[in-house]
């Protein structure tokens, strides 16, 4: 059984995480994280985040109070409480799973530096089929190469902050990482807004033809069960940095 702690319980990603991680057999949530003053701290985690049930774990506002029980936390809320996050974390030598996106360069280089003493996932997006998707771009930027032009094309609610976002970038790194292109020479393009749901198009523009491959995100379960599948994994890892290509296993 793998105990957990999650932040921000009523985030968008966070709340999902909640209901997915205490519908499962192996994982156990021993408590949550809110900011200090909100009205749902002492609340059951379930309730916080809406599900209408209790879980048998209350929110927190201090990490600390509840860090020790744990063996992983979970945060998905923003760059300012991961960082927070993440010195606790180091602090009590415990395992952290980051979907956060939108970090400097600077602040990103910090999880590397903590995956030397602790396990570290950091993912921008924690959906399997996404990063099945990641796969597929790399294989076909490799097969591809000096043949064509790519444009990522990113879509999210109007509520996202960042742009391009965090899985475009990782997108455009592996297609760099697998063919003679530079990041800079692949174009973003990021549409934000009303409600729509992830979707992320990459177009491969070549003479006479091209070749689009779209993931789209119905609704954010997808993404809560692959963080859960990123728990299971991170469970058994030693000290080191990982990331959901190590998760999806193709």
């Amino acid at each position: 059984m793998v105990k957990i702690v999650i932040t921000a319980p009523r985030g968008k990603m966070d709340k999902l995480i909640v209901k997915m991680a205490s519908q499962s057999t192996d994982i156990q949530i021993v408590g949550g994280l809110g900011p200090l003053g909100r009205n749902y701290i002492g609340m059951d985690i379930g309730i916080a985040a809406g599900l209408g049930y209790e879980v048998g774990a209350l929110v927190y506002d201090d990490l600390e109070k509840i860090i020790d029980q744990c063996d992983i936390v979970i945060d998905f809320s923003t760059v300012t409480l991961s960082m927070h996050t993440l010195d606790i974390c180091l602090m009590h030598k415990k395992a952290l799973i980051c979907g956060t996106t939108g970090f400097t360069d600077e602040q990103a280089a910090k999880f590397m530096v903590a995956s030397k003493h602790i396990p570290v996932l950091k993912a921008a997006n924690t959906s399997y089929v996404s990063n099945v998707m990641k796969k597929l771009l790399g294989i076909t930027a490799a097969a591809l190469d000096e043949r064509t032009k790519i444009e990522i094309i990113d879509y999210h609610d109007e509520k996202k902050v960042d742009a391009p976002s965090g899985t475009a970038k990782e997108f455009a790194e592996e297609m760099a990482d697998h063919s003679s292109k530079d990041i800079s020479e692949i174009d973003f393009h990021s549409i934000r807004a009303g409600d729509i749901s992830s979707t992320h198009t990459v177009l491969f523009g070549c003479m006479g033809e091209r070749l689009e491959i779209t993931h789209r995100c119905y609704n954010w379960e997808c993404c809560a069960r692959g963080a859960c599948d990123a728990i299971r994994f991170l469970a058994v890892k030693p000290v080191g940095f990982y990331t959901m290509d190590e998760v999806v296993s193709v």
